[in-house]
């Protein structure tokens, strides 16, 4: 990255007197109602004209001063308040202009007046550079145990668990799970063959774990950590091994920003990785849906015949890939991926426990 002197009287780019070129750079961040009668298509397709209205100053916005505008590039450019002061007012809009142009549309700010800004200030040359982690699914404290409480039946511990199967799991002894949905999904991974590992990592998310995925919270429009529910080892049809990241997200979630910004950061931290990411609706982990095995029998422990499998199990299990590069290979160390940690659990109460890690 090398630097370069911003000209004064630069141009960003960004002219409301163009009125054709600015509606159709800001069409994206319009409030548009549009009212019809009738439910359906057919409804619609007799109606001569749907009625719209433009809601846009009905929405919510952060109103910027040129103070505060400054200290907000500043922040995302990394350098000093005065000097990006200076910038922005040697620009030909200006910084009256520009603090205008931010508070008629928040999204101007952050996809347009700083990327051009930065583009002004820096030539880049592009380049990539691979390097290897390992990564401590979990933190031991000093106490050498972690307390966690979920309800009674959301709460799966190793104790439970053949013994062959429990070698699969438990970086915990205890797994305390937000909802039904990611407990089924867990047993009827852990029960399948193809599944070599697999290990709930979405129970400690504080800090408590390396394992999480860095992404810009869309609203804040800050950096965040987000900690994934699930990480597995598939075996492929060529034997080869791949991890799968999983997460199960309730379908009125789905289509969440917060949501879809998590999902754009994991799947390239997994692609360039080679692993896979999933996210999966809530309603699709359940046994009806999920497996198309017959669940009883693996409640029962004994599993013995498998039937043709439906979505979204057939997602994770039957797709010939390869695993490539050693990040994914260096994550599977025992070592440090499972570090075989024998610990106890104790009760709290009726409808809570404890969980230890030693």
């Amino acid at each position: 990255m090398r630097e370069k002197v911003l000209v004064p009287g630069t141009a960003l780019g960004l002219d409301r007197a163009d009125s054709e070129s600015w509606n159709q750079l800001v069409e994206r961040y319009r409030l548009i109602e549009t009212q019809q009668d009738g439910l359906t298509t057919g409804d619609a397709a007799r109606v001569r004209a749907n009625r719209s209205f433009d809601l846009t100053l009905r929405r919510e916005k952060k109103v910027f001063s040129s103070l505060t505008l400054v200290a907000e590039v500043s922040r995302y450019l990394n350098r000093r308040p005065t000097e990006i002061e200076d910038l922005l007012t040697s620009t030909k809009e200006g910084i009256e202009e520009l603090v205008a142009l931010a508070n008629e549309f928040n999204e101007v700010l952050y996809d347009e007046i700083i990327p051009r800004l930065f583009r002004h200030l820096y030539d880049l040359d592009e380049s990539q550079t691979t390097e290897e982690h390992e990564v401590d699914l979990i933190k031991v404290p000093a106490s050498g145990y972690y307390e966690v409480t979920a309800a009674k039946d959301k709460i799966v511990t190793r104790s439970e668990v053949d013994s062959s199967e429990a070698e699969k799991s438990f970086h915990l002894d205890t797994y305390c799970f937000d909802s039904n949905s990611e407990r089924t999904l867990f047993w009827d991974l852990l029960r399948e063959q193809k599944v070599k590992k697999i290990y709930f990592t979405g129970m400690l998310t504080h800090g408590q774990s390396d394992f999480f995925i860095q992404y810009i919270d869309p609203d804040s429009r800050t950096v965040r950590s987000y900690y994934p529910d699930f990480v597995f080892l598939r075996e492929e049809a060529d034997g080869s091994e791949k991890f799968v990241i999983v997460e199960v997200k309730g379908e009125h979630q789905i289509d969440d920003s917060v949501v879809q910004a998590k999902k754009d950061f994991a799947q390239q931290i997994a692609v360039a990785s080679g692993m896979e990411y999933r996210i999966i609706k809530s309603t699709d982990a359940r046994p009806a849906t999920l497996s198309g095995f017959d669940v009883r029998h693996w409640r029962a422990g004994t599993h013995t015949q498998a039937v043709p499998m439906t979505p979204p199990l057939a997602w994770f299990l039957l797709r010939p890939e390869r695993m490539r590069g050693g990040a994914a290979r260096q994550f599977a160390s025992d070592r440090r991926f499972h570090r075989r940690i024998q610990a106890e659990s104790t009760c709290r109460a009726t409808l809570e426990k404890a969980t230890h890690y030693q």
